[in-house]
């Protein structure tokens, strides 16, 4: 395990690469993730947007090769071998997903974040990777992740690599009281921290704490955290920071490193 501001990352212009551990870097998927000066990479189910389109350009990737979805804060991942398969499922799944697991490597995963964390996957025996998004609500997405790629595809806990994206930091997640004791029910009481100013208990949630726990829970050891926060740093997108009327979106991306 690693936990580090950038672990093995190369920033680009406006985007930064993540490498995940365990695997040769020649033979992982690339894990990627837009800055917030790429521009509003908000996914638009009709088509592909001005602001993703030319960042597609810059990176060289064929926008037909994207798979997106429309975030709905569950812990829902869909697992595909082919875009049909994802229309079929959302057909069938009105309730939606946040992530996409898939063994082709014509296809690109990509979700959008603004504070939420992404969490790339990647298995080094079977080829399986994907993203995933996981904010409060959808904390324990990677569970569903993990569990469904060791049944579908027989990985292994320890040939799953995991990178923890970016996220809203401990430091900046204040919640109210009931928020916090759930989510401290269900994750330990590492993914909450509680501070008192001037008498008053005010209530933080700790994404990574609680996902890197989970981690540890499905015997996956091959992880490496990216410890910063999106509300400090103005590099990222922050929904927190900027509001709703303001906030953009990151898009994290994993692409195959094999031909297709």
């Amino acid at each position: 395990m690693e936990i580090d501001a950038f672990p093995k990352a190369k920033e680009y212009q406006d985007f930064l690469e993540f490498v995940f551990p365990g695997s040769s870097p020649s033979k992982a998927p690339r894990a990627l993730l837009s800055l917030k000066k790429a521009g509003d990479m908000k996914y638009d189910p009709r088509g592909e947007t001005a602001a993703r389109l030319s960042f597609f350009r810059r990176l060289g990737i064929e926008p037909g090769r994207i798979v997106g979805i429309e975030l709905k804060h569950s812990r829902n991942v869909a697992f595909i071998d082919t875009r049909e398969d994802l229309r079929n499922l959302l057909r069938t799944r009105p309730e939606g997903f946040d992530g996409i697991i898939t063994t082709n490597p014509s296809l690109i995963p990509g979700v959008t974040v603004a504070d939420c964390m992404p969490i790339y996957l990647f298995c080094k025996t079977t080829g399986a990777f994907g993203v995933l998004h996981s904010g409060w609500k959808g904390t324990g997405i990677l569970k569903t992740a993990a569990q469904g790629m060791m049944e579908r595809y027989h990985c292994r806990p320890n040939d799953i690599s995991v990178v923890f994206g970016p996220a809203i930091g401990v430091c900046c997640y204040a919640v109210d009281p009931e928020r916090a004791a759930l989510f401290r029910h269900e994750f330990g009481p590492s993914s909450v921290r509680e501070e008192t100013k001037e008498g008053e208990t005010h209530y933080y949630i700790d994404l990574l704490a609680a996902n890197m726990g989970l981690a540890q829970s499905l015997g996956i050891t091959h992880y490496v955290a990216v410890q910063t926060c999106t509300s400090c740093d103005d590099r990222f997108s922050s929904f927190r920071r900027d509001g709703p009327q303001l906030f953009t979106r990151m898009l994290a991306l994993v692409l195959s490193p094999f031909p297709y």
